[in-house]
């Protein structure tokens, strides 16, 4: 299979993915809201600040290097996965004996056993990260869609089984710690590679350039997206962060089953092919488009049903998430396109440049995050939304420079999409003014009217994109 089909085959993969991914997270997620508080997602969400983040140190970017580098030999995947699991250790280490600092400074004494067990995940996780980038690398995504799946909905199920139960905060944890196992046991099965009893610190040092300014680039990102979520833990409590964490996190599923999973896909693809600059934007404005053409009203269409959608679905104790998850849509559906700066940057081998751009929109949105906070949530929501609109055009600019490609055809690429969801919008904004539908029904006909007016004048404005995606899509 040549590597034009491989990425066919991939993003085959990625868009059923997505559709089944979305599912299971809503329904579960769903679920769990139901039965657990608001504060018990924010208690296990002031730890995954920092756990999360450290995961990011588990291969100091090692991995990502191994898929961008053309030429790598066993030895290079050997080196590096002792060395994973070497940082994996010591990053547990450190966070045992840090756990009680942390509890301290949120003034929550229940998160010490709860660091101690939850950060297990970086033992679990730096056992099978070669593993996962081999797939991969090899742009063997169905398999990687597969164990997914499974990993995912086992731990679910584990989370809402001891929910029920009664076991509260701990089913957040375990579910953590069980789509990491079962993630780790099935990439060894699949991938069918298992490391040599060898370590060339020379190997590692081959890697180190890419892989520390991608780890640079990765961190001050995480930051940039999570320092709201830090600020709130320390200013607004546990309550406050599992409310806007939980509406970001519906923010973030076109980015993580779209633009994220695109981003995996295109990456190696990218690679290979980084010295062709002009086949490279060809390939991004064709994705583009493909990304809008789901992301935009999806994520416009959440903003405006966002009250029918958290009543209905997560209940009254959640109402206060109403005017965050409107605020974070809007802004979901930008974040879809610019995401994929990240893959302009590491496939042409420009994580320098990346990390440079990086520390400078962080500060920026670190600045709105503190101002915003002393308004609480909706505060952070605003400053937000405010801060990423201010930094979009040069921003985004920057990183498609680099591919030769103008903010004007971007408009061109993309202004289909852009018409037909901003009609879809005004349609069920002006449906919404004048209706007085019970909250269900309400929400039902907000879709179709949504769904009707969007696909109408899709039709008549990107009828030829609409074609070809049938047909890439055709199985």
């Amino acid at each position: 299979m040549n590597l034009k089909s491989k990425v066919k085959h991939g993003l085959k993969w990625t868009f059923v993915d997505q559709i089944l991914s979305q599912i299971i997270f809503l329904v579960f997620g769903i679920f769990l809201a139901r039965i657990l508080t608001p504060s018990m997602f924010g208690i296990v969400g002031m730890i995954t600040i920092f756990s999360n983040f450290a995961i990011l140190f588990v291969d100091l970017g090692f991995s990502a290097a191994l898929i961008q580098k053309k030429e790598v030999t066993p030895a290079h995947f050997s080196s590096v996965f002792w060395f994973n699991l070497s940082i994996g250790l010591l990053m547990y280490f450190l966070f045992y004996i840090s756990a009680p600092f942390i509890s301290k400074f949120y003034n929550q004494p229940e998160l010490i056993k709860l660091i101690r067990v939850i950060c297990l995940s970086f033992i679990i996780t730096s056992f099978s990260s070669v593993q996962a980038n081999i797939l991969i690398k090899e742009l063997q995504f169905k398999k990687k869609v597969i164990i997914n799946w499974v990993a995912m909905l086992n731990g679910y199920l584990v989370a809402f089984i001891m929910a029920y139960r009664g076991y509260g905060v701990w089913s957040l944890v375990m579910m953590t710690l069980c789509t990491s196992f079962i993630n780790t046991v099935l990439y060894w099965i699949i991938s069918r590679w298992i490391p040599l009893f060898i370590f060339e610190w020379k190997k590692i040092k081959e890697l180190s350039n890419y892989g520390l300014n991608f780890l640079g680039d990765t961190s001050v990102n995480y930051w940039s997206r999570n320092f709201d979520n830090f600020i709130i833990a320390k200013v607004l409590g546990s309550t406050d962060l599992g409310i806007y964490s939980r509406a970001y996190s519906l923010m973030l599923l076109p980015l993580k089953n779209i633009t994220t999973i695109v981003t995996k896909v295109m990456f190696p693809a990218f690679s290979q092919k980084q010295d062709d600059i002009q086949l490279l934007k060809k390939y991004y404005l064709n994705i583009i488009q493909y990304i809008a053409l789901i992301t935009f009203p999806l994520m416009i269409g959440l903003s405006l049903v966002s009250k029918e959608f958290v009543l209905l679905f997560f209940g009254n104790k959640w109402s206060a998430m109403i005017p965050i998850l409107s605020i974070l849509s809007g802004l979901g559906a930008i974040q879809s396109i610019v995401s994929l700066n990240g893959l302009i940057y590491n496939s042409l081998g420009k994580v320098n440049i990346a990390f440079k751009v990086s520390i400078f929109s962080n500060i920026v949105l670190i600045i709105a995050f503190t101002i915003g906070v002393n308004y609480g949530i909706i505060g952070v929501s605003y400053s937000y939304l405010i801060a990423s609109a201010l930094l979009f055009i040069p921003i985004y600019k920057m990183a498609i420079k680099q591919l030769n490609v103008t903010l004007n055809e971007v408009f061109l690429a993309l202004k289909g999409v852009i018409v037909a969801t901003l009609t879809m919008a005004i349609g069920i904004f002006l449906f919404n003014s004048f209706s007085n539908l019970s909250l269900l029904i309400g929400f039902i006909v907000k879709i179709a009217i949504g769904f009707i007016i969007y696909f109408s004048v899709l039709v008549f404005l990107e009828k030829e994109l609409l074609i070809n995606l049938r047909k890439k899509l055709n199985f």
